[in-house]
């Protein structure tokens, strides 16, 4: 009997688990963002976006510029003093670049992207009930 038991769990642990069914409307959303483009700058050491290459929803690309000001913001006045050492321009572009990987931007912003589409899906989806 245990080893009919035994068997029973095994082949039930080997079964695959279903993966819960993806959103539609997040995945809509995810897509679009996929197109959108935009470019952050600093304003007087506060850090913009504007959408260059939008989805046609305003909604969503909302999200795009949101992640990149969020992620940015934190780092602003070490690119201010950047902006301000008077570096050449190869090196001033490295240190940017050095500065955006060594924190984390990237991963920031796929963060606050994934985070804004759920929030957006959840908001739609409460609209349609």
């Amino acid at each position: 009997m245990t080893h009919l038991l035994t068997l029973s769990l095994a082949l039930s642990a080997a079964q695959p688990v279903a993966e819960p069914p993806v959103d539609h409307e997040i995945e809509v959303i995810a897509n679009k963002l996929r197109t959108w483009r935009g470019d952050w700058k600093l304003s007087k050491g506060n850090v913009t976006c504007k959408t260059k290459r939008s989805t046609g929803d305003k909604a969503i690309d909302a999200i795009g510029c949101d992640a990149m000001v969020q992620c940015i913001a934190p780092i602003a006045p070490q690119f201010v003093a950047l902006g301000e050492s008077k570096l050449p321009k190869d090196e001033m572009n490295r240190r940017a670049d050095a500065l955006l990987k060594d924190a984390g931007i990237g991963e920031c912003v796929v963060s606050r992207r994934e985070a804004g589409i759920a929030a957006l899906a959840a908001a739609r989806r409460s609209k349609r009930s």
